[in-house]
């Protein structure tokens, strides 16, 4: 367990007042450096809980102001959504997993191993998050296959 995590922390409703009530705020923070292997039941608490220490450090208020929160660990984004390890790039975005080597070796230029089925999601490169690029690139590569 971190001591003190690595928090990315995104306040939508500054951009987009639909999303809370006037004066009030929506929160998301997100850390990806837990392991996926730990015991969660055990440990979401602690890891909530120094996540909140990080950001009270920078906002001395955020405790106090908060009114409800959902935190996912690993487990719980497995569980829930199907992401192994709860890992949200369908593939981790290390040296063995880019260019050519995502999603695996031999299988780049989003084609799979049987013809005409493409690679368009996260786990195809440039891969991780909801970018769209995957899937403009594979449409590209059905493209030129039709030509």
């Amino acid at each position: 367990m971190l001591a003190a995590p690595i928090v990315e922390m995104l306040i939508p409703s500054v951009v987009d007042d639909t999303l809370a009530p006037r004066g009030r705020h929506v929160a998301s923070l997100f850390c990806q450096h837990f392991d996926p292997e730990a015991d969660w039941a055990a440990l979401k608490p602690v890891a909530i809980e120094r996540i909140f220490d990080v950001v009270q450090t920078h906002c001395p208020n955020f405790r106090a102001s908060l009114l409800g929160y959902r935190a996912l660990s690993p487990r719980d984004l497995e569980d829930e959504f199907g992401l192994i390890g709860g890992d949200i790039f369908h593939g981790q975005l290390s040296l063995d997993q880019l260019f050519s080597m995502r999603p695996v070796m031999g299988y780049a230029r989003y084609r799979g191993p049987l013809k005409s089925l493409y690679h368009c999601g996260s786990g195809a490169h440039p891969g991780g998050g909801v970018t769209g690029a995957p899937g403009h690139n594979a449409a590209q590569e059905i493209l030129r296959d039709l030509r």
